[in-house]
């Protein structure tokens, strides 16, 4: 048995996108902070810093695994500069972020930043799909990058350094107040799962491992197929990392390539989500086979949110970034099978 579809699942624990493209440095225009813990990828701090051209540069600690292409967003990686960044921190409390780090960018300036709320009101976080894929250039997947415990940082007291080689930015504010509070277009997730979804590749595809309905792929992904044995199918695709799960569904079942007829072709949903407060991505599957050749498309028909207040469900509606970046992906498949070699595809997202 094979399957087309892979997922990848990030390591990152937190992030915070801190803005000031309104007061913006020479070079840069904001910084986004990720904390990772894992015994594999590293503990400690990844900045990306997001330049004014389209590019981002990535300064990190050392210890960290270093990333030679980050393409989900913007024009995609410029430098990685490996920086100690003594004493940096970034903590989510009931009050809200407590971040602060310093380093010393490639030009040779000093940066240091710190953001600390402090107010006794405690936050209202919520759960959204991250529009980082609405500004990427070239994506290799779709990244189904889901923000829990998210929320805004109120400008009401917040302690705020933004200092970049000795001249201090002010950071971007929301224009509308957000559960009742005037706040900073700085936002945060301090529990974030991260999928992406198919990545591009060409390459053979590897068997599933296991017996009956339930076979198993890289990673510890899930493959549960329908109960036709003459014509096998997938039903649900799973991964999971501490907390929380994802699963990719499909209908009807999505037919395992080998078991496809010549010049037989099928059409369907598929559906791609985690915690319910998150949302979903829908979109559409078709496949189709001639000869020995099988070509696949999955085209994402966008992000549909479940807001649990009046406000979200305007923020939602209002904002339709969030909801429509989806539809702008393409996912195009075409393998190749033989009968004495695994199918090998060749797969690659496009912006359309």
């Amino acid at each position: 048995m094979y399957a087309p579809f892979t997922l990848n699942i990030s390591p990152m624990e937190r992030l915070f996108l801190i803005n000031f493209e309104k007061d913006p440095d020479d070079l840069y225009i904001g910084f986004e902070p990720q904390w990772f813990d894992d015994v594999v990828y590293g503990t400690g701090l990844r900045i990306i810093a997001w330049r004014k051209d389209g590019y981002i540069d990535v300064y990190q600690q050392p210890g960290l695994t270093r990333e030679e292409k980050i393409d989900v967003a913007a024009k995609g990686l410029a430098d990685t500069i490996i920086r100690p960044m003594t004493h940096a921190r970034f903590n989510v409390t009931t009050s809200g972020v407590d971040v602060a780090f310093a380093f010393e960018d490639k030009a040779g300036r000093k940066v240091a930043v710190e953001i600390v709320e402090k107010s006794r009101k405690p936050t209202r976080p919520f759960s959204l799909l991250a529009p980082v894929g609405s500004s990427s250039a070239n994506p290799s997947s779709l990244p189904v990058y889901l923000m829990f415990k998210f929320d805004f940082v109120r400008r009401a007291n917040t302690d705020v350094t933004i200092s970049i080689d000795g001249r201090m930015h002010q950071a971007d504010t929301f224009p509308f107040p957000l559960n009742g509070s005037r706040v900073y277009f700085m936002r945060y997730s301090a529990e974030t799962f991260l999928v992406d979804w198919c990545p591009a590749q060409s390459q053979a595809l590897a068997p599933l491992s296991g017996e009956g309905n339930k076979l198993h792929g890289p990673d510890d992904t899930l493959y549960e197929l329908s109960g036709q044995q003459d014509c096998p199918a997938f039903t649900r695709i799973r991964s999971s990392r501490k907390s929380h799960h994802f699963a990719a569904e499909f209908h009807p079942p999505f037919p395992e390539i080998t078991h496809i007829a010549d010049n037989n072709s099928f059409s369907g949903e598929f559906v791609l989500g985690a915690e319910a407060s998150a949302g979903v991505v829908r979109g559409t599957y078709q496949v189709s086979r001639s000869g020995e050749e099988v070509d696949i498309t999955l085209k994402p028909n966008g992000w549909t949110p479940l807001p649990r207040t009046l406000f979200l469900k305007f923020f939602f509606y209002a904002v339709r970034i969030f909801r429509q970046w989806p539809k702008t992906y393409l996912w195009t498949a075409k393998i190749k099978l033989g009968e004495d070699a695994p199918p090998f595809m060749e797969s690659r997202w496009t912006r359309i």
